[in-house]
């Protein structure tokens, strides 16, 4: 298969994964965000162990105790961000959370594709490779920036004209905490841009499909502790009140997982990255165009085509 081929992909892929946010935004309405995210990795778990016993590889958990233990890092990586992404977006917003996590999985990726690290064939950084980066992010942040816009930005500015908005009336401390937040995001968004080619490598060492599995048993693992710990495990019982579009987010992120294990190898981590934020940020467009899951429907307008049409290209240029 070539890379072209493979890019396109991913970009298909990340299309769908752009509804796992709204779906599991769904269910947390009736468990709230943590158990929502337990919830998520747990169907995804069950769905994994039954594919993989289906293709007989279950026995190549044999070799899972030679495996070094940073080789597992890629699961609790994936739910810590979940994890964060979850408590965090009421104080500072989706849309800041996106544009920071964009920033962090690209920077990193670059680092990891420049270097070879986790196994990766080396790409160095070119000049069209940094320029595709660049319309990468500047497509990312216009669509986030009229998402805001259609969604209510307008109305927010207004607010803060007439001394009454959001902005006027944060405080000194409460910006302070908004930049501890994103500067958290960051640093674990710099984490998931290595979470691909972790698992790629367990993958070399026990099977796409067994470390697929791994990846969300360990991730699994973590939330349920999480939730544990922070008192929220009744929670729980308040799924059986949603529906059941709302329990398709772990399958949605099995998807991005195993697809992932393949085409890290042969693309590189920016590459990976870039095909993912544009099927994300693409698939945004049409889950806002036609308000699914419950989203506010905002039309497609020239800024948000255009912001489009710099993602294709930046990925491209980035995987070039």
């Amino acid at each position: 298969m070539s890379d072209s081929l493979v890019v396109l992909l991913m970009v298909l892929v990340g299309v769908q994964f752009a509804a796992q946010a709204p779906v599991n935004g769904g269910l947390g309405r009736h468990t709230g965000g943590l158990v929502a995210a337990l919830i998520s990795f747990l169907v995804g778990n069950v769905a994994l162990l039954a594919i993989v016993a289906v293709a007989g590889q279950l026995g190549n958990f044999s070799s899972l105790g030679e495996v070094p233990l940073w080789q597992l890092a890629g699961g609790l990586i994936g739910a810590t961000y979940v994890a964060l992404a979850a408590t965090t977006i009421s104080r500072i917003g989706a849309g800041v959370i996106a544009a920071v996590t964009v920033t962090g999985q690209l920077a990193c990726s670059v680092v990891v594709d420049h270097f070879g690290w986790f196994g990766i064939e080396v790409h160095d950084v070119t000049g069209p490779r940094i320029l595709g980066l660049v319309l990468l992010l500047a497509g990312a942040m216009a669509m986030l920036y009229s998402r805001e816009e259609a969604g209510g930005g307008g109305a927010s500015r207004a607010g803060r004209q007439t001394g009454h908005g959001i902005g006027s009336m944060a405080s000194g401390a409460e910006n302070r905490e908004r930049l501890v937040i994103c500067a958290v995001i960051f640093l674990a968004s710099l984490a998931v841009g290595i979470q691909h080619p972790l698992n790629s490598e367990l993958a070399n060492s026990i099977g796409d499909l067994p470390a697929g599995l791994t990846n969300f048993t360990v991730g699994t693992i973590l939330l349920a502790l999480l939730v544990i710990v922070t008192g929220q495990a009744k929670a729980l019982l308040g799924a059986r009140e949603a529906r059941p579009q709302y329990f398709l987010g772990g399958l949605i992120g099995l998807i991005v997982v195993v697809t992932s294990l393949s085409a890290v190898t042969l693309i590189g981590a920016a590459g990976l990255t870039a095909a993912l934020v544009t099927g994300q940020m693409i698939g945004s467009l049409l889950l806002d165009r036609f308000g699914a899951f419950g989203l506010t429907r905002i039309p497609i307008d020239r800024v948000r085509l255009a912001a489009a049409a710099a993602l294709l290209i930046g990925t491209f240029l980035a995987t070039g």
